[in-house]
């Protein structure tokens, strides 16, 4: 009876993973406006009915979704702080591990930034400013212990330093979703990361 009991929770949890998939894929392909419970059953390869064994409805859906990002990007977080690298050189591996992510997951942008979101559902608004506010705080102590070894500008604001490099992410993924992912993401963000570090950096500013 037990084996039964865990062999079910995990194939819910291998559904719920694969409704997340297929929720992010709808999305990037065809925009929020086209996801459905139809077209997501359809996409996992379920019924619709079998889908409502996993999810109560849509909004439920994109909760689930909108959390796994989050966790996604918490784990690169994780990864990159457990390893011994400067603080510059761990913000850098988190942007770029960001701008990975989102590269092969086109749907993200497209409903971060969709009407779902920012028209009325507070829920999916609070879960989102979350995982941002918490993301951010990540990047501020990361900044206050590279500001503590002498790499980054002590005159350097923390919270503004972390904002803006959240910034830089959000707006060049806004041109690639808006250009439909016409260029790499990796490639754009380099660009950017280098006048970022130069702002940052104290060897930047002892060179001069």
């Amino acid at each position: 009876m037990k084996a039964d009991i865990t062999k079910s929770k995990t194939s819910n949890e291998v559904r719920r993973k694969q409704v997340v998939s297929a929720t992010l894929k709808i999305i990037s392909e065809k925009g929020v406006r086209h996801l459905t419970t139809a077209a997501i059953a359809h996409e996992v390869g379920m019924s619709e009915a079998n889908l409502y064994r996993h999810f109560t409805n849509k909004e439920e859906i994109l909760l689930e979704t909108v959390g796994k990002i989050g966790e996604e990007l918490e784990r690169n977080l994780e990864k990159v702080l457990e390893s011994p690298k400067t603080p510059i050189d761990s913000l850098k591996k988190i942007f770029m591990l960001h701008l990975d992510f989102i590269e092969k997951n086109g749907g993200i942008p497209r409903l971060v930034f969709s009407e779902e979101i920012h028209g009325g559902n507070d829920e999916l608004k609070g879960r989102i400013l979350g995982t941002i506010n918490a993301y951010s705080a990540k990047l501020e102590s990361i900044i206050k212990n590279g500001q503590k070894a002498g790499l980054i500008k002590k005159d350097v604001d923390p919270k503004a330093s972390a904002l803006t490099f959240i910034g830089m992410i959000q707006v060049t993924i806004l041109r690639w979703s808006l250009s439909g992912f016409s260029f790499s993401l990796a490639k754009e963000g380099l660009k950017l990361w280098g006048n970022y570090e130069g702002c940052i950096s104290a060897k930047q500013q002892s060179i001069k």
